[in-house]
């Protein structure tokens, strides 16, 4: 099994893009990618608009060889839009290649936005989108819905498996879901790709923060592998938060970055920096 992270916020744009050759099949996972329009009340920077360009290719290179693309919901960060911005990827340009089996979250649980982006996807597709959700072919199982993080609306984990090699693209479940964590557990990864809580929101307090440590000590035992990234790190504690739990579960815990042996560029996080011309000084 070869598993590639294509986009991460620690790779410098919002994305859980990745693929999986495993089987005989090459699994393209949230072939999506995203900048913040705004924050710290400022525009993306030059230097993510690159990053986000380097992301969109990586997708694109990689769609041709595809087996199997999976969009586990429809968040712009995960699959291509209709009506994408600069930095998104168009759906229009978006061709899967002959053969190539879509596995799609299926209608229940999304926003009006969501659901007319599926639409969107049925469109181009010429025809209706079949529910992957609970369905197993024994390379590729796709969970039931579990939720979005802290947010309405649901996704739909994916675990592909070689051997006694399992890998596991938990979404945006953010450590925010004992069910998300108990599925997880059920399918015996190897390595775990999750989203981490989101930080950088004053939503979250301390008593969140602690139960998010808590289900990653958990997930980081239940894994051999452990990559937390995406939501954990827009915040410039993301690293930090990694090596804690690093620390206190004794297993490895990284983030996308590390995982592809890159050293982490927290972008959006360093937005203010970047505009300011400090960063990297």
């Amino acid at each position: 099994m070869q598993i590639t992270i294509l986009g991460a916020e620690s790779l410098g744009a919002r994305s859980m893009a990745t693929v999986v050759e495993a089987g005989g099949r090459t699994v393209l996972i949230d072939p999506g990618v995203a900048l913040a329009p705004r924050r710290f009340g400022l525009p993306p920077h030059p230097c993510e608009t690159r990053a986000a360009a380097e992301i969109r290719r990586a997708i694109l290179a990689w769609l041709p060889r595809a087996t199997d693309v999976v969009f586990t919901h429809y968040h712009g960060d995960h699959v291509p839009l209709s009506e994408p911005d600069p930095h998104q990827i168009p759906l229009a340009g978006f061709t899967l290649p002959e053969g190539c089996r879509l596995l799609a979250k299926g209608p229940d649980m999304l926003s009006r936005r969501s659901s007319g982006r599926r639409s969107d996807i049925e469109k181009a597709n010429r025809g209706p989108l079949q529910n992957a959700e609970g369905t197993d072919d024994n390379v590729v199982a796709c969970s039931l819905p579990v939720p979005h993080g802290g947010r309405a609306g649901a996704v739909m984990m994916v675990a592909v498996r070689e051997g006694e090699q399992c890998f596991v693209h938990a979404s945006d479940t953010q450590l925010r879901s004992d069910e998300a964590v108990r599925l997880i557990e059920a399918w015996g990864p190897t390595v775990v790709f999750s989203s981490g809580p989101p930080l950088y929101l004053p939503s979250i307090d301390r008593a969140e923060e602690e139960a998010a440590f808590s289900r990653a000590i958990h997930g980081a035992e239940i894994a051999g592998t452990l990559i937390l990234d995406h939501h954990l790190m827009r915040s410039e504690n993301g690293p930090a938060w990694i090596r804690s739990l690093e620390e206190v579960s004794g297993r490895p815990v990284v983030s996308a970055a590390g995982f592809m042996r890159r050293p982490n560029r927290l972008l959006e996080a360093g937005r203010r920096e970047l505009w300011s011309g400090t960063q990297g000084r």
